[in-house]
């Protein structure tokens, strides 16, 4: 008997046990699954991904859908509420593809999806996406920095068919359409003018309404010419006579100064072409002496030939004429998008000072300029660069070409003592065929504290007669920094086939990519496909930009 109610005690608490478990299984079903037909159908796990022209969306089917037909309506915001929506589509599929023809590129976009309504189904919620842009075409080709002017610029494209115009929009002011003729799309540029210097333009082009590239450039600020000669009038008169911060602003034409030196006494002046193209303005030039302290000078949009002149220097520092050695300071010098050739010894000679530090300076600069035939001779004893003997703060080259020059590049041997360490930046840059006379072919600093870097640039071809030293620099010095980096060297040798080493410089992602380029070469585009279009920081080509357009 005992036994008998132990055995139904057991049994009731089994049966109570089991009702209580079926209760919150069916509690946990109920909360599980929504009963809701707008959560029910709902779609899931939207995504986009994003391209040019395109972007291809994809959902998740909605739950307890099987065996349901639906047909999905597709929203596209550029505010993640929806305030405004853009364009509707609808889908009976589990994605859909929305391009260019329905929402802007380079815009910022949100889409929705919802399951729409059914015979005996509402329509669900909307499950909304992340941000997405259509990134768009690029048809634009890279800006050349001597076809950005004060008043107009030169826009280069892909030549395609089709395309109809350019819109340019300033930061602040009123958008121009520009129309591009059928000559226009098959040429792939387009020179406009009209244009406020100093003012930031984004222009886009396009084909009717489709947009097919855009970039933006700031044109350059407006120039206040002090004078403006043109071909006959008396240019050195006006640079003798021109004040201290003078402007001389030169018209297209040809313009002789070979007769004698062109002395810059005691005063910073601006000599440019009206143009900006250097190609339409000639300068034929003895030498530029800059002369005495106070001296400066920048150069710009200019081409100067030393050939009628036998000129021996392009630009020379000068205590005074009577005295090359006196003491001077002289302020900075700025060679800019200008072309110089035929100056026989030497580019640059700052080395007359009786004394080191007699002759100092601040920045020498040359930018976006081709010098070429200048220190040709590479038996001579002057580097295209000879500052052995006066204090610079910083020489800077950057976006240059410079070939068949003396037998070294940069000579600053003399011990200074310099209030400041000098440095050498060069970038960008392309150099070919140089070398000879026994000189170090890149730097002979000596002893001298010298700070060097050389980035995303090119060097060929040493020596161009006789021999070089088997480092391709000098520099001894301690502390200081000597560093090469993104940058393809080929066939830099001390004789016959002996490589040149690089002494103590530190080498980075450094090439040597072999291009076929001689000595004499002087066309050095870089070979289309040619890994050196894309071995620079960011991608960018290495040398002189305007060798990979």
């Amino acid at each position: 008997m005992i036994m008998k109610k132990y055995i139904n005690s057991i049994a009731c608490n089994l049966l109570f046990v089991a009702a209580i478990a079926i209760l919150i299984a069916s509690c946990k079903k109920s909360e599980d699954v929504p009963t809701e037909p707008a959560r029910i159908f709902k779609p899931g796990d939207l995504s986009v991904s994003a391209g040019a022209t395109s972007a291809k969306l994809k959902w998740v089917q909605p739950l307890l859908s099987t065996g349901k037909a639906f047909k999905y309506t597709v929203d596209f915001a550029k505010d993640s509420l929806f305030s405004t929506v853009a364009y509707t589509a609808t889908s009976d599929t589990l994605g859909y593809t929305v391009t260019e023809e329905n929402i802007a590129v380079r815009t910022k976009y949100f889409a929705r999806v919802r399951a729409n309504a059914t015979g005996d189904q509402p329509a669900s919620k909307y499950i909304v996406s992340s941000s997405f842009t259509l990134t768009g075409t690029q048809l634009y080709t890279a800006l050349r920095d001597n076809e950005i002017q004060e008043n107009g610029v030169t826009l280069r494209f892909t030549p395609t068919v089709g395309l109809s115009s350019i819109v340019l929009t300033p930061a602040t002011g009123t958008a121009v359409t520009v129309a591009l003729s059928t000559a226009d799309a098959a040429a792939g540029l387009k020179a406009i003018t009209g244009l406020t210097g100093g003012i930031k333009y984004s222009a886009e082009l396009f084909s009717g309404k489709t947009s097919k590239g855009l970039l933006t450039f700031t044109t350059l600020a407006p120039t206040t010419y002090t004078v403006k000669l043109s071909p006959g009038d008396d240019l050195a008169g006006t640079i003798a006579s021109a004040a201290n911060g003078a402007v001389i602003g030169l018209n297209p034409g040809t313009y002789d100064l070979s007769a004698a030196s062109t002395f810059i006494t005691q005063k910073t002046i601006t000599l440019k072409s009206i143009s900006g193209d250097p190609k339409t303005t000639l300068v034929k030039l003895k030498e530029i002496d800059i002369e005495g302290t106070g001296a400066g000078i920048t150069l710009s949009g200019i081409e100067f030939d030393g050939a009628a002149g036998s000129a021996l220097y392009f630009i020379n520092y000068i205590g005074s004429q009577a005295n090359n050695a006196s003491a001077a300071t002289f302020t900075n010098v700025t060679v800019d998008n200008c072309i110089v050739h035929n100056f026989t010894t030497a580019f640059m000679r700052g080395n007359r000072g009786t004394n080191v530090k007699d002759h100092k300076i601040g920045a020498i600069t040359v930018n976006n300029s081709i010098v070429y035939d200048a220190g040709a001779n590479a038996s001579s004893a002057y580097y295209a660069f000879h500052l052995d003997n006066m204090q610079f703060t910083s020489l800077a080259i950057t976006k240059s070409t410079f070939y068949n020059f003396g037998p070294g590049l940069f000579l600053a041997s003399k011990t200074l003592n310099a209030d400041v360490v000098p440095s050498i930046t060069v970038s960008y840059s392309t150099f070919n065929g140089f070398g000879g006379n026994s000189k170090y072919a890149l730097l002979d600093a000596a002893a001298n504290p010298v700070n060097m870097t050389i980035s995303n640039s090119i060097l060929a071809n040493t020596p161009k007669s006789g021999t070089v030293p088997a480092a391709a620099l000098r520099a001894t010095a301690a502390g200081i920094t000597l560093s090469i980096s993104n940058t393809n060297y080929f066939n830099l040798n001390s004789t016959g086939t002996t490589a040149l080493t690089f002494a103590t410089a530190t080498l980075t992602n450094t090439l040597t990519t072999t291009l076929p380029w001689t000595a004499t070469t002087t066309d050095f585009t870089l070979p289309a496909g040619s890994a050196l279009r894309t071995a620079g920081t960011g991608n960018t080509a290495l040398g002189d930009p305007r060798w990979a357009y």
